[in-house]
C-alpha cells in the first residue's frame, strides 16, 4: 500500500501526461506512407496494366489484405451518377465496363495508419473529468476498374496528413455514467 501511494506521488509529480494511454491504428499495407502509395498507384496505367502488374504493385487482394473486390453492379452503384448525364461524357474505362458486365470487376483499396496519443493533465483523464486525443496519420483510397484483367480506369483520393484533436468533458468525472448502471432494468 505505501509503495502504491509513493508511485502514485511519482506520477503526478513527473507531470503526468507521459502515463496516458496511446494508441495505433493501421491496416496491414506494403505502405508506410502516402507518399508510397500514391507512387505506387502512379505506375498504373489505363489500358495498359494487367492485373498481375496490380499484384507486383500490392493493388491485388490475392496478395494484399484489405483490398475489396467489386462487381459489377458495385461500380454501377458507385458510378450512377456519371451515367445520368451525357453518356459520352463518361470516361472510356466505365463506359466499357457497362457494355462488357460479365467480364467487369474492381478492386477497392483503402489503406489507413493512424496514432493516437491522449495529452493533457493525467488527473484530470485518469477520473474521466477531461479527455483529449490527438489522432495523426495517412490514408489512400484508390479504386481500379478491370475487363477481363485489364485495368481500364482508376481513381484515388486519401488525406495525406490526418491530424485531430477531440475533447471530451464529464463535469461528474468518475460518476458521469453510472446513473443507468444503478436503476433498475426493467424484466425483458
Amino acid at each position: 500500500m505505501k509503495s502504491a501511494a509513493i508511485l502514485l506521488v511519482m506520477v503526478i509529480l513527473n507531470g503526468c501526461s507521459a502515463a496516458l494511454p496511446r494508441g495505433e491504428s493501421k491496416i496491414v499495407s506494403r505502405w508506410t506512407s502516402f507518399e508510397e502509395a500514391k507512387q505506387a498507384y502512379e505506375q498504373i496505367v489505363s489500358y495498359e496494366t494487367r492485373d498481375e502488374d496490380l499484384r507486383a504493385l500490392g493493388f491485388s487482394p490475392h496478395n494484399q489484405p484489405n483490398v475489396r473486390i467489386l462487381n459489377h453492379a458495385d461500380l454501377g452503384e458507385r458510378f450512377m451518377r456519371l451515367s445520368w448525364g451525357d453518356q459520352e461524357s463518361m470516361p472510356l474505362g466505365l463506359r466499357d465496363c457497362q457494355r462488357r458486365t460479365s467480364a467487369c470487376f474492381g478492386y477497392e483499396v483503402e489503406q489507413r495508419h493512424t496514432y493516437d496519443r491522449r495529452y493533457g493533465s493525467f488527473l484530470a483523464d485518469f477520473f474521466n473529468f477531461k479527455r483529449k486525443v490527438e489522432t495523426r496519420g495517412w490514408e489512400f483510397r484508390a479504386l481500379f476498374v478491370l475487363i477481363d484483367g485489364l485495368v481500364v480506369y482508376k481513381v484515388w483520393g486519401g488525406t495525406p496528413d490526418i491530424r485531430e484533436y477531440r475533447e471530451k468533458t464529464n463535469p461528474l468525472g468518475p460518476l458521469q455514467g453510472m446513473g443507468p448502471s444503478l436503476t433498475p432494468r426493467p424484466d425483458l
